[in-house]
């Protein structure tokens, strides 16, 4: 039954022209469960719309499934039968389950790209808020129907490089180690000594210079140790993204389009487009009120600029995609205007190269700096887990000690995993985090934890209950209809996190509705209710831990059964 579609046929026949264009959801269902803004309708009808509201308030022939219709000043607010919305949102989200709220699959394809972990350096927090945010954006728009392709640009050419290779060849004293996890720690140390290098000794940035165009130009035993370092680097990325539970389809490193991007730039001096100035290649964006933007340098050595634009022809080309979303710092946001719109300019001419859009989000910050870094400038990925682990580690093991270790290690790890996850994801992408991990490892408060564990709460409550048929969906307590309402708003608040690419109102959503879960497990009997109320009960307490998991899931989060 489509309450909506009722409504809307109902408010035609009341003289309403495009109603669905006028029709919306309150933010809280006292307010009613759909609301008429009559605004747009006062020039039609030339009257208020406090008027307007009244009238077809007083017209309008509601369905069954409405109880009645309130005009409150320029609003007309309807309300749904309590027991027929009750049955209608839970008997939908059992019978959907994970697939409820989501639409089918488009067939034109999208990219996300994300992570861009530069090979040889250290996989430091600043990731791991953009392979969340990434990884959660991309499974927020396959839950509204399009078809992602998840790309990974990184950085495997450049000063960066030449730094970490410098080290490598002339101030490493270490064994390389075994283990591919301690591989990662050391090569984060070799990026930290080179650069350490440059800064102290500034006669040193000229050489790191020349290794770039020595490395460009084939140098053999440059050339040996760079593919030796980048495939080390590579493998420990992999066992992050594996940790992680990311898996891209597509990993793109700067070397693979640098020719094609030094080519490119060139021919657009010949066609004009871009010219020169100072022997580097400029393409002029001043009417635009964005500069020049710098596409070649001087010595005809390849800038981000360069790469990007081959980048986004082979994301057209070879990977088909209309429209890429790149999830980068804020850092970078100037240079992207200046990027999307040379792209615009080049595609009107040629239609070769893919939409781009800038994903843009803001620092990580560790709260007080409580947590220092080994390296002494960045805090990684494995010193942030690692705390946190041993923490969730702690917590567990406390509590459950007739448990085997490798249960207790696997509950642990993704405890740990969901303050990481809900810690990047539980605020708007535009604004600093402030990251406190003992905060986010809490199981009450704003947290990943929390939410797993309501979800577990919820399922505890379920193992224990019987089958039992529903022989009333008269859920009158205002704790059920509450809960009741906030899952029925699940569908647009998935829709939202799309349109705006906010994973955090999707956070935002599943705390409101863990609160709210924990609120009426503390006032409602379950298990023990009245006979005619069990079965409905417990088909609420059903809909709450498949929807607490759906979100979870666009969070990329695990929901566990046991805390």
């Amino acid at each position: 039954m489509d309450f909506e579609k009722e409504l809307l046929k109902a408010l035609s026949k009341a003289g309403i022209e495009k109603p669905e264009e006028l029709l919306e959801q309150p933010p809280q269902r006292e307010m009613g469960d759909f609301a008429l803004p009559c605004f747009r309708l006062a020039k039609k009808f030339k009257k208020n719309p406090n008027e307007i509201a009244s009238e077809i308030e007083k017209k309008i022939k509601l369905p069954k499934s409405f109880t009645n219709a309130i005009a409150k000043g320029p609003y007309l607010n309807f309300f749904l039968d309590e027991s027929i919305f009750a049955k209608n949102t839970i008997e939908k989200i059992l019978k959907e389950k994970e697939n409820y709220g989501l639409e089918k699959k488009k067939p034109s394809k999208i990219i996300v790209e994300y992570c861009q972990a530069n090979p040889m350096k250290a996989f430091h927090i600043g990731h791991v808020r953009n392979i969340c945010l990434g990884e959660s954006i991309a499974r927020i728009f396959e839950a509204n129907g399009m078809n992602v392709t998840r790309v990974n640009y990184g950085g495997d050419v450049g000063p960066h490089v030449s730094k970490t290779l410098y080290a490598y060849q002339n101030l490493n004293k270490e064994k390389i180690p075994e283990k591919i996890e301690e591989k990662g720690a050391w090569l984060g140390r070799l990026y930290a000594q080179g650069a350490k290098a440059v800064r102290e000794n500034p006669e040193l940035e000229q050489k790191m210079r020349d290794m770039v165009v020595e490395l460009e130009q084939g140098n053999k035993s440059l050339v040996k140790d760079w593919e030796k370092l980048r495939k080390m680097s590579l493998e420990y990325f992999d066992t992050i993204y594996d940790s992680l539970n990311t898996k891209f389809d597509k990993i793109i490193l700067e070397s693979e389009v640098e020719k094609e991007g030094i080519k490119i730039a060139k021919q657009l001096q010949k066609e004009g487009f871009a010219y020169e100035d100072e022997g580097a290649l400029i393409v002029d964006l001043t009417k635009y009120n964005l500069e020049k933007f710098l596409v070649l340098k001087s010595d005809g050595a390849a800038l981000y600029s360069t790469k990007d634009m081959a980048l986004a022809k082979m994301k057209k080309q070879k990977l088909k995609a209309e429209k890429t979303y790149n999830v980068v710092g804020s850092e970078q946001k100037f240079y992207f205007q200046q990027l999307i719109k040379t792209l615009e300019l080049l595609d009107k001419k040629k239609n070769e190269y893919c939409e781009t859009e800038h994903v843009s989000y803001e620092l990580v910050r560790l709260e007080g700096g409580k947590m220092a870094s080994r390296e002494g400038n960045v805090i990684t990925y494995a010193e942030l887990f690692n705390t946190i682990f041993e923490n969730t580690y702690k917590e567990t093991k406390s509590r459950h000690k007739d448990w085997s270790e490798k249960k207790i290690l696997e509950n642990a790890k993704q405890i740990g995993l969901a303050s990481i996850k809900f810690g990047m994801l539980g605020h708007d992408k535009n604004k600093v985090i402030i990251f406190n991990w003992e905060k986010a490892t809490s199981l009450e408060g704003e947290t990943g934890p929390f939410i797993q564990y309501s979800y577990a709460r919820a399922k505890s409550i379920l193992k224990k209950a019987e089958k039992t048929k529903i022989k009333s969906f008269n859920l009158t307590h205002e704790k059920e209809k509450e809960l009741i309402s906030i899952l029925a708003n699940y569908e647009n608040k998935v829709k939202e996190a799309k349109e705006s690419i906010s994973p955090h109102k999707i956070a935002y959503y599943l705390i409101e509705l863990a609160s709210a879960f924990n609120s009426f497990y503390h006032e409602v009997r379950v298990l023990d209710a009245e006979e005619e109320l069990i079965g409905a009960r417990v088909a609420l307490v059903e809909s709450v831990s498949q929807i607490l998991k759906n979100g979870l899931d666009l969070l990329n989060i695990r929901a566990i059964e046991e805390m």
